[in-house]
């Protein structure tokens, strides 16, 4: 085992094609891990087959994401004491394998009991991937490497809802989708397992030796092996000691209400509210998330070109909220396909301008804390984020059913506001390294 771990660790920063190969194997297995929990284009169908009503399955969201959100409690700290790959090479390739359990699903009893499981499972990787796309990224590439992170459960989205599009007028089954999954993922998985590969514990504090030595002068001591926490409960007692981590993230959760809202919930919003078929549903959801993905590189770019994150950010939500309240007051008429296809590709775009900054920005909250709390930062992300979603996806289910689904997304929009204002109070986030920070790494000055 401690030759196996030798092989999977890297005692040099990886540079050039090298690094952007790691970089692309790490957004493969967000990827991977998104979309091996993909029901949304199904829900239409597996629904009334397990006789499980909408708001019986809200109710299940909620506690799924909680069984998540207390697994990533615990797998943040550890991917930072041991290393992310090991953490996600495991989680991986039981999630795959657990994929083809769903096929056993016959009513709510086997459905909560498979579902839980892998919940339990994912929620351990959360904050592995990002931590493990910080480490191969220098800060005047970060927007770009969390755009393309973001990639990852984008793409699986769009992935999920393009086959079901595809396959469903032909195999008309939701097992049919679990089978597609299933072996896609397991092919996914092979490149994942046998070359992504970690950062040494020391070597992920000393890319950012210079840069801490600039600090230094200021005051701050260099950290070292030592400054690794020694469990879960040291890792968060130094992580939220420090405002701003709360300010990003209770900040960032509220305002993805509406993708909240439409990864899960996406094809049932639109057969109910806008009475498209199962399949034109799952091609509408698509529109969202292609739109999205799209602009998570393009965005990622300009914040890294202009070497700025904050203002790029709020502008985002700014944008995101004048489209919402436009796309409300369609709610309830008939819309043709091509300008429902319009407006879920612009909804993609302008929640991408929002998030893309922030989670740069956040990442490099997350350094100036400790090299050693990434991991742990994102997966306090991920715990309240799940919380959130814990708490609306019933409530979305509710809301809707008594005031249809334009009611909810009037809820999305005050959580952009609140982004907005929270994103006001955080110190601007520049992309530039420090002068101080370029001689002793090529790669970080020149990336």
């Amino acid at each position: 085992m401690s030759t196996f771990a030798e092989a999977r660790t890297l005692n040099e920063y990886p540079q050039g094609a090298y690094r952007w190969t790691l970089l692309l194997l790490t957004v493969l297995a967000t990827v991977l891990a998104s979309y091996e929990f993909q029901l949304a284009p199904l829900l239409p169908l597996l629904l009334p087959y397990i006789h499980m009503s909408t708001i019986a399955y809200g109710y299940f969201i909620s506690f799924a994401v909680l069984i998540a959100a207390i697994s990533a409690f615990f797998g943040g700290p550890l991917a930072d004491r041991y290393g992310r790959v090991v953490i996600i090479d495991a989680c991986l390739g039981i999630v795959a394998v657990s994929v083809f359990l769903n096929l056993l699903i016959y009513n709510v009893v086997t459905f909560i009991i498979i579902r839980t499981l892998m919940g339990m499972v994912g929620g351990l990787m959360a904050g592995a991937g990002a931590a493990l796309v910080r480490d191969v990224s220098p800060r005047l590439n970060r927007a770009l490497a969390f755009g393309l992170l973001t990639i990852g459960p984008v793409g699986a989205n769009f992935l999920a809802n393009f086959i079901a599009g595809m396959t469903l007028p032909i195999f008309h089954t939701w097992q049919s989708q679990i089978w597609i999954a299933g072996f896609l993922g397991l092919a996914m998985y092979l490149p994942i397992f046998f070359f992504l590969k970690d950062l040494s514990p020391a070597l992920r504090l000393s890319i950012f030796k210079s840069e801490i030595a600039a600090a230094q002068a200021q005051g701050r001591r260099m950290p070292s092996a030592a400054d690794i926490p020694s469990g879960t409960r040291d890792a968060f007692a130094r992580l939220l000691r420090h405002w701003e981590v709360w300010l990003l993230v209770f900040g960032m959760v509220p305002s993805l209400t509406l993708y909240f809202t439409i990864q899960p919930f996406g094809p049932l919003m639109f057969t109910q509210a806008f009475h498209y078929s199962a399949a034109e549903a799952a091609a509408m959801n698509a529109y969202f998330w292609l739109g999205n993905m799209g602009a998570l590189v393009i965005v990622g770019i300009v914040s890294d070109r202009l070497q700025t994150r904050k203002p790029i950010a709020i502008l985002g939500a700014i944008l995101s909220a004048i489209m919402v309240a436009y796309w409300v007051s369609t709610f309830g008429h008939e819309m043709p396909r091509a300008q429902m296809a319009v407006i879920a590709s612009i909804l993609g775009i302008v929640l991408a301008i929002a998030y893309v900054p922030w989670s740069a920005q956040f990442s490099e909250t997350l350094e100036d804390v400790s090299a050693a709390l990434q991991a742990t930062g994102w997966a306090f992300y991920g715990l309240i984020a799940r919380g959130w979603v814990a708490i609306a996806a019933p409530l979305s289910l509710i809301v809707a059913h008594n005031h249809g689904w334009g009611a909810w997304v009037k809820v999305s929009l005050v959580g952009m506001a609140i982004y907005v204002v929270a994103m006001f109070f955080t110190r601007p986030q520049s992309a530039s390294v420090p002068a101080a920070s370029r001689e002793p790494s090529p790669e970080i000055a020149h990336a």
